[in-house]
């Protein structure tokens, strides 16, 4: 059968051939388009706010599967030169290559995240704290660094208040802030208290709107701190989800119900720096039963051999000092 329009060629596409289906074909045409950009993070706006690039949007409005685009920007829009390879029937043995150009409009705007950073918003406040103490500068960059590397896309921190006792992060959401917390909880370890309270009335859905609190304590002992615990010293070597403990003799991991099981019995307790001193010491001599030291300010003095404890003479042990006691570290 041959194509009944110009009866030259085999008709294979709906009683046409190839050259004159696709000489019907009408040109390539792109409407022109308008879109927002946020002028502080740079998100387009193209059915709702996205981190898209301005050339993913524009294949995506122009609906074309294999195509080829150059931008380029010009006082008031971006002039899109598209080069299209469609293919309309099955039959089809080359594609139809159609050039055409429009027009994309970019206008400056605030995206709902910015609008509301940028207004102070916030529904909870995450408030990073040490108990029974105050953070320092290192422990603080920490909380910071974790916090904001744990935010996604759609969270945003309006403010960040310091303060003597630790930091207060002010969260867009009670749901991040929760969630954020729970990773300081899995990270370091510590302990989430969370409070709530009403400031307004959504007149729409006739609900509360609560404002959230959420404290995140890290646990009062720290890496260095001196306790007492049983009748024997040891040294903090950890502090998350379980208490690391040593000394020259052994490494203890308590978790923290067995933490509060001996402070309620006054088995347990934190030394401050006032109660004891840490010197490293000599060994000059070793009988059976003593162990002969030279402090730093080199003098000497008579202690019992520790047992468990393997001391050589000439080496160096850090020894503790504490209510007329000696502990080896």
């Amino acid at each position: 059968m041959m194509c009944y329009q110009c009866g030259k060629r085999e008709a294979k596409m709906d009683g046409l051939c190839e050259p004159c289906f696709l000489e019907d074909k009408p040109p390539l045409f792109v409407k022109n388009f308008r879109i927002l950009q946020c002028r502080e993070c740079g998100r387009y706006f193209f059915k709702m706010w996205r981190d898209s690039s301005l050339e993913e949007i524009i294949k995506e409005y122009s609906g074309l599967e294999d195509a080829d685009f150059s931008c380029e920007e010009r006082d008031y829009a971006y002039s899109v030169t598209v080069v299209a390879r469609q293919v309309f029937h099955e039959f089809q043995t080359h594609p139809l290559v159609q050039q055409t150009q429009f027009l994309v409009y970019v206008r400056s705007s605030l995206c709902d995240i910015c609008s509301k950073m940028l207004s102070g918003y916030y529904e909870a406040i995450l408030q990073v704290r040490r108990e029974n103490d105050v953070l320092n500068e290192d422990e603080r960059t920490i909380f910071t660094d974790i916090i904001t590397n744990a935010l996604r896309p759609d969270d945003f921190i309006s403010r960040i208040q310091e303060k003597k006792e630790g930091t207060d992060y002010y969260f867009s959401s009670t749901k991040a802030a929760k969630r954020v917390a729970e990773i300081l909880k899995r990270r370091l370890g510590g302990t989430i208290k969370e409070s709530y309270h009403i400031v307004g009335l959504d007149r729409q859905k006739s609900t509360d709107i609560k404002r959230g609190t959420i404290l995140f304590q890290l646990h009062q002992y720290k890496e260095g701190d001196i306790l007492h615990i049983q009748g024997a010293v040891y040294e903090v070597k950890r502090s998350q989800q379980k208490l690391h403990l040593k000394n020259a003799e052994e490494e203890k991991v308590l978790p923290w119900k067995k933490v509060e099981y001996l402070k309620n019995r006054n088995d347990f307790s934190l030394l401050s720096p006032s109660e004891y001193s840490i010197v490293e010491c000599q060994i000059l001599d070793v009988t059976p039963s003593q162990v002969l030291i030279m402090l730093p300010d080199y003098t000497t003095q008579y202690l019992k051999r520790p047992k468990g404890i393997k001391v050589d003479i000439g080496n160096r042990y850090r020894i503790l000092f504490f209510q007329e006691h000696t502990y080896w570290m």
